[in-house]
Parts: C-alpha cells; sequence; structure tokens
C-alpha cells in the first residue's frame, strides 16, 4: 500500500543553469522553446537516410550539445593530465553547476552548507576513447583514470572544487535520474541535512555522434522526429543535456531576500515494482501511485493544476501509459474540459537520458514563473489510443499566455526504464520588490582571473543592465549586492560608483584597466574642524554605518545622548567623524600601516593608532584644537578622509587595489535580496582525445627534452610537466593552489624522482616543498647531506 506522506515543507527554486542542445544557457533554452525551435542536428537536411526502407535503417538525427570538448580546466584547477581523460559530462556538470550557484547568488562565501544531489548517462568518453588509448599505451588500472571517470564520483567532485560541505550524493535512476535528484535534495533540505542543494544531471553525446540505427518497436523515432502523443508518433530522438536548480527551504529563501523563481510545494519518487510485464515496461499504476503521493505532499489538489510536464517520449507504449495514468489523477468530476495543458520538451531537444527530468522542471519553473506555456512541437492530432476529448487535457502545438485566477501550479513527470518514477508539484510565487536603497549610490564590484575575462564579464552585465525594463536605485542596490557577496573573488578587479542603471551602464562599458593590486596602505586625515563636522552630517545622511559607530564613540567619550553628532563642537564632530570612517574602513577589511592627520586632529589619530582605550577617547577629543587643515601630497595607496570623503568611492577603490572588503559588514543590516546575473565567463580549451580507431595515443614526451635535465630545478620540472600534462611551469607557481594537484599525482612524482635520481625522499615531495624551487632546494639538501655521508 502506497504511504500516505506529510505535507512538505516548501522548497524553493532560487538558481539555475543548463546546456542543452541549441542553448548555452538557461535563457536561450527558454526562448527556443516558447519560440517552439526544434534543436536537433539533422547532417543530410531531412533527417533520414533517403528510401533507406524499416529495420536497420540509419537515421541522421540528434540533439546534441555543443562544444563538450572544450573545458575551463584552469578555473577549477584541474591539471590537463587529468582534464583530458576526465568524462566530459562530469566537466560540464562542473561548469554547469558553478553556474547555477552564481545564478542563486551565492557562487562566493557562504555560511550555508550545500548539498549536491546529481547523476549522468552513460559515459561514452571512457568506452570509446579513453580505455582503448589506456589499452594502446600499455597502460590499465590508473586509479586517477578511475577517478575521473566513474559515476560515483561526479557529486564529490562537484562538492571539492565548489567547496560544498553537505551530502553529495550520485544519483542513477535511468531517466528518472535527475528528478529523483531533486526530489532526495528537497527531503535533504526539509530534513535538515542542508541549507541549500543543488540538484541536476547531464547525458552528452559524443561530438561524432550523427543519427542512429532505426529498429522497428523500438524508442527512437522512425524519422528523427519526436512527436509526443501526437498520432504520427513512432518514438524519440537521442538528446544531450545538463542541467541544475539550487533549491533553498522557502522560509528560508523569503527571510534572506532570495530570488524565488517558483517553490516545490511536493515531490514523490517510487518504482513500478514486479507487476508488470518487461523490465522495461510502464506500469500505469506505478505512475498514478508517484503522482498522487507528490500532489498529497503539496496538498494540492488535482484541480489546482494547471500544467502538466510529461515524460512525453513519444513512444507507441509510453504516451498512452502516461496519458491514462495522468487521466486517473486528473479527470475528476469538477474538472472542466481542456483546463490543464499537457505538453513535453523531448520534440524540442530530444531525450535527454539522466538530464531529462531537470530540462522538464526548468521548463515547468520558467512557465509558472514567467506566466507562459510554449507549445509542444510538432503536435498535429492526438496519438489514438489517447481520447482528449473526453479528459480535462488539452495539447498546444502554439505558445500561449498561461491565465490563472489563483496561483499557477504544474506537475513535472519523468520515468525511468527499470521502473524508477518521480514527480514534483510546482508552484508560482509573487514578486517581491526590492527594498529601498539606504545608500544614494552603489558599489558595481567585479572580479576575475583575468583581463580578457574581466572585461567580457563588464560588457556581459553592461548588456544584462541596458536590456532590464527599469532599473532604479533599489534594483540597483540588489545588483550590486548581488555581485558583493554572491561572486567569487579573484585577482583582476574593478569596480565603480553609479547612481543608476543609465549610469552603471555608462561605466561599464567605458574603456578601463583593470585595478592593480595595493600591499600598503596609509590612512590621511585632512580638513579643518568644520569641514570634518559638515563631512561628518553629510555622511550620516548617506552612510548607515556611521550611525552606529558615532553613538558608540559618544558614549565611551562621555558625550552620549543626542543623536548623530548634535550637540557636538566643530572639533568634537569632527574628530568623531575622522574616527568613525576609520573604523568603519577597519571593519570592512583595510589596515592602515601609517596614519596622517593635522595638527587639531592628532590627538585621535594616535588613540586609534595607539589601540584605541576606550578610557582614554576623551582626553584625546579634548586635546583637539587649532583649526589647521593640513597639506598632505597625494601617494598611490591611500585613503584620503576629508570634506570630499564618499565611503562608496573608498570601498571601489580598495576593492580595485586588492582589498578583500567584507561585503557582509558593508551591506549589515540593509534587507538587500540576490538577483539573477550573467554568470563566469568561461575561457574554454580542448581537452580531447582522438579515437583510437582514427588515430594511435599520443607519444609520451621525452624526459629532460632534446637536452635532458640541466639541473634539479630542471629535472623536477620535467616529472611535473609529464606527471601533470603540461608544457612548462613556472617554478613558483604552488602544486594545489596554482596547478590542482592532489596526493595521487604528488605521490607519483615523488616516485619518479627518486627512481631517476637515486634518492629516497619522501614520496610527497609536492606537498612537503609545493613549488619547483622548493623542492629543488630541498632535493639538491639532500643530495648534499648523503654525498657527505
Amino acid at each position: 500500500m502506497q504511504p500516505t506522506p506529510l505535507h512538505a515543507c516548501p522548497v524553493a527554486v532560487i538558481g539555475m543553469a543548463a546546456r542543452f542542445a541549441g542553448a548555452d544557457d538557461v535563457e536561450s533554452y527558454w526562448t527556443n522553446l516558447v519560440g517552439c525551435v526544434e534543436s536537433v542536428s539533422r547532417p543530410d537536411g531531412a533527417g533520414t537516410v533517403p528510401d533507406g526502407g524499416g529495420e536497420g535503417r540509419r537515421v541522421r538525427a540528434v540533439a546534441k550539445v555543443a562544444g563538450i570538448e572544450t573545458f575551463d580546466a584552469d578555473h577549477f584547477r584541474v591539471p590537463p593530465a587529468e582534464a583530458v581523460t576526465m568524462d566530459p559530462q562530469q566537466r560540464v556538470l562542473l561548469e554547469v553547476a558553478s553556474a547555477a550557484l552564481e545564478d542563486a547568488g551565492y557562487g562566493g562565501r557562504r555560511d550555508a552548507v550545500v548539498g549536491v544531489f546529481v547523476g549522468s548517462g552513460e559515459n561514452h568518453y571512457f568506452r570509446e576513447y579513453v580505455a582503448p588509448t589506456e589499452a594502446r599505451a600499455g597502460r590499465g588500472g590508473d586509479v586517477r583514470i578511475t577517478l575521473a571517470n566513474e559515476k560515483d564520483f561526479l557529486a564529490p567532485r562537484l562538492a571539492f572544487k565548489l567547496g560544498l560541505t553537505g551530502p553529495a550524493i550520485t544519483v542513477q535512476t535511468g531517466c528518472a535520474t535527475a528528478l529523483s535528484a531533486v526530489a532526495l535534495a528537497c527531503a535533504s533540505l526539509v530534513a535538515g541535512d542542508c541549507d541549500i542543494a543543488l540538484a541536476g544531471g547531464v547525458s552528452l553525446l559524443m561530438p561524432d555522434v550523427d543519427g542512429y540505427d532505426f529498429t522497428e518497436g523500438g524508442i527512437l523515432s522512425a524519422d528523427g522526429r519526436c512527436r509526443a502523443f501526437d498520432a504520427e508518433a513512432t518514438g524519440t530522438v537521442p538528446g544531450s543535456g545538463a542541467g541544475i536548480v539550487v533549491l533553498r527551504r522557502d522560509a528560508d529563501a523569503q527571510a534572506g531576500r532570495d530570488r524565488r523563481r517558483a517553490v516545490i510545494r511536493g515531490w514523490a519518487v517510487n518504482n513500478d515494482g514486479g507487476s508488470r510485464a518487461g523490465f522495461t515496461v510502464p506500469n500505469i499504476d506505478g505512475q498514478e501511485a508517484v503522482i498522487r503521493t507528490a500532489l498529497a505532499r503539496a496538498d494540492t489538489a488535482p484541480d489546482q493544476v494547471g500544467y502538466i510536464e510529461a515524460h512525453g517520449t513519444g513512444t507507441a507504449i509510453g504516451d498512452p501509459v502516461e496519458f491514462e495514468a495522468l487521466r486517473r489523477v486528473f479527470a475528476t468530476p469538477e474538472r472542466q474540459p481542456r483546463s490543464i495543458t499537457l505538453g513535453a520538451v523531448k520534440p524540442n531537444i530530444g531525450h535527454t537520458d539522466a538530464a531529462a527530468g531537470i530540462a522538464g522542471l526548468i521548463k515547468a519553473t520558467l512557465a509558472v514563473e514567467r506566466a507562459v506555456l510554449p507549445g509542444t512541437l510538432h503536435f498535429r492530432s492526438p496519438n489514438p489510443e489517447i481520447d482528449l476529448d473526453a479528459t480535462p487535457f488539452t495539447v498546444t502545438a502554439e505558445t500561449r499566455a498561461w491565465d490563472a485566477e489563483g496561483p499557477r501550479v504544474a506537475g513535472v513527470s519523468s520515468f525511468g526504464l527499470g521502473g524508477s518514477n518521480a514527480h514534483v508539484v510546482v508552484e508560482s510565487v509573487p514578486v517581491v520588490p526590492a527594498a529601498d536603497a539606504a545608500r544614494p549610490r552603489q558599489v558595481l564590484a567585479l572580479s576575475a582571473r583575468s583581463d580578457d575575462e574581466l572585461e567580457r564579464m563588464r560588457q556581459r552585465l553592461a548588456d544584462r543592465l541596458a536590456s532590464a525594463p527599469s532599473l532604479d536605485l533599489p534594483a540597483l542596490a540588489d545588483t550590486a549586492h548581488t555581485l558583493a557577496v554572491g561572486r567569487a573573488r579573484f585577482p583582476r578587479r574593478w569596480a565603480a560608483v553609479a547612481a543608476d542603471g543609465a549610469e552603471a551602464v555608462v561605466l561599464l562599458r567605458a574603456p578601463t584597466r583593470a585595478g592593480r593590486p595595493v600591499t600598503r596602505w596609509s590612512l590621511v586625515l585632512h580638513g579643518t574642524p568644520d569641514e570634518l563636522a559638515a563631512t561628518g552630517e553629510r555622511l550620516l545622511a548617506a552612510e548607515p554605518l556611521l550611525g552606529p559607530e558615532v553613538a558608540e564613540l559618544r558614549e565611551a567619550a562621555g558625550l552620549a545622548g543626542q543623536p548623530g553628532l548634535t550637540g557636538l563642537s566643530p572639533h568634537q564632530a569632527g574628530a568623531l567623524t575622522a574616527l568613525g570612517v576609520a573604523r568603519i574602513l577597519r571593519r570592512l577589511g583595510m589596515t592602515f600601516s601609517r596614519i596622517d592627520a593635522p595638527d587639531w586632529v592628532r590627538p585621535v589619530a594616535r588613540w586609534l593608532g595607539d589601540g584605541a582605550d576606550p578610557a582614554a577617547l576623551a582626553a584625546a577629543l579634548a586635546a583637539c584644537t587649532g583649526d589647521d587643515a593640513g597639506s598632505f601630497r597625494e601617494r598611490a595607496g591611500e585613503i584620503r578622509v576629508g570634506p570630499l570623503f564618499d565611503l562608496s568611492e573608498a570601498v571601489a577603490t580598495a576593492w580595485r587595489a586588492g582589498v578583500a572588503i567584507d561585503w557582509a559588514a558593508y551591506y549589515g543590516d540593509e534587507p538587500r535580496g540576490r538577483v539573477p546575473l550573467p554568470t563566469y565567463p568561461f575561457t574554454r580549451r580542448r581537452f580531447w582525445l582522438e579515437r583510437p580507431e582514427v588515430q594511435q595515443a599520443p607519444a609520451g614526451v621525452a624526459p629532460g627534452g632534446p637536452g635532458g635535465a640541466t639541473s634539479t630545478a630542471a629535472a623536477i620540472e620535467q616529472v611535473w610537466c609529464e606527471v601533470l600534462g603540461v608544457p612548462s611551469i613556472a617554478h613558483d607557481a604552488h602544486f594545489v593552489d596554482d596547478l590542482g594537484g592532489d596526493s595521487l599525482y604528488a605521490v607519483e612524482i615523488g616516485a619518479r624522482l627518486n627512481s631517476a635520481l637515486g634518492l629516497d625522499t619522501p614520496v610527497d615531495l609536492p606537498f612537503i616543498a609545493p613549488t619547483i624551487a622548493a623542492s629543488a632546494a630541498f632535493l639538491d639538501q639532500n643530495l648534499v647531506m648523503e654525498t657527505s655521508v
């Protein structure tokens, strides 16, 4: 008997990323869906071999993700030798997962425990490329090859490379893999195992695959087109794809002002068991049960659902079975005809196997969010085994608006060969407007690994802001907040301060150079007492961080009782302004090796530098006399607090110069949200083996090159290069931080060096001496010691 589930704690979808045929991101995917675009490649233009007959006919039609041969290995610190043998499914999903976290606004530092639940399709690359290459080279049993290709390590690799500390579970249920992963992620969030979860899947076809052999009665289409629920349907088309959604308990997402794309109200997974004709035959009862369970968990009546994103394979058995299960659940006596739309994404992008469920969920999430129902491609008339007129269902080939009196509710189904079933109930949520901005101007801060990537990042953000329907100050503040707290930090920096969206676009598109690092900072206080007092009044009105600092300083000096700088002399007000700003800058992450100040404010500058003992503040303020503004020559690497001081500009300057600004402290208690923005512009390179049938495995690089090693450092570099698969390595490059080395590479390097040099040094030498220079010094010392003995 199917158990009755408890009502679920709602789970918000706060981010997503994807790559499907014809679409490198979610927005392109959605554009193709609403435009009813078929993203199936047909090398001969028609999809089949002319006059090919029936059984065994070659059908030249597949839906492939483009560019899977390339990967940004440097971004994820993956050595080239590992990248070229790694399952491209793991590489693509790593990039997609990183983009999804950024889309949610959690790509940077975070306190949340993040889990990952993902699965993949068949690893064609290992079977067709890696294994034959290794065999021809006389290698076998390399644990590194295993780690780079086994499905078991898919989720752990994402957790390791993205710094995720929650459960990392690889989920495998055939075609139901990705949606089952979503269900498990929701259950983990509700159980408190993690605070945020990534869920999804990937399945990739090889770049040179151009079709398939048609088999009568099989699941693949006779003419290279998937026609879900249509009278002319003969099966599905092979497809590729990768997708990830970022999930969070809805109460937490609301409290954190996350962008809630939709809310998952209920979910369920089950299996058909043994009550069916064969292992791969779908079962009506099992599918009906999983849908009813998900609805019960969602506390949602069937009549509330307005759209079903079906599994929809277009097969002779699958579609009628799925439709009957849906009819049993949703054809209630109260339901009006044509009141629930049935759709399927496989006609657009093919059957993406382990990623099929996430393709459907992302489509349904965008549909409930944007109140649009994409048309079902290739649908003309219903399958004769499906009686649409006797049910409340309708299938439309045209995209149309989704009109609903209450929340828009959709169901998403995914069914796997072997009887695994998954269903998720998704509901729309009200749009929450951005809170008022606490500051009149916002700091837009970007960082990247290279100047080229930084420039691409700027232009992509400018394009996004320019295309926004409106970008008022509150929306710009959320954009700035997301860039600050929701992105990882890299060495190449850019920052600017803008008062509105139009100014932000101009600044982003203006020619500029990336900031250069500054290692030593000085703080310069300048201006007369009246000037600094006026600066304080201006900052108190525009800068929310200064008020609490001034209040704390007034209390320490025995001047509490009135707000802000009220009732203070110009000397006291100016001195407290200088102190308050200096303390804010320190809290934001700045340290000063030098403090310059005019004579009148020098006592509080000394107080600040001597450790800021609260008991001595009153005496320091009393010693602030005179009116000399001071005269200081401007130098690089200084923050000047005076009549024109602007904290936002100072923060932008510090960020450009490499300061690790504490953005959480900068925004304080301001109720800022996280919004979807362009994600990191990866710089991909080709990492791909040739098919062994066409080209022999590449010969290894001869140790030492043409002339051989001429020094200990040169010998070490040669071994590192051979093991890591790179042509050269800087001698100060860090084995882990810069090159992505791990214990397996370290042990091989140590063993090779011991064998080549005849030493008995630690086999984990790259961890003990993590640069070539350090290892050379270690080995040279070891050689000297052995010689002296």
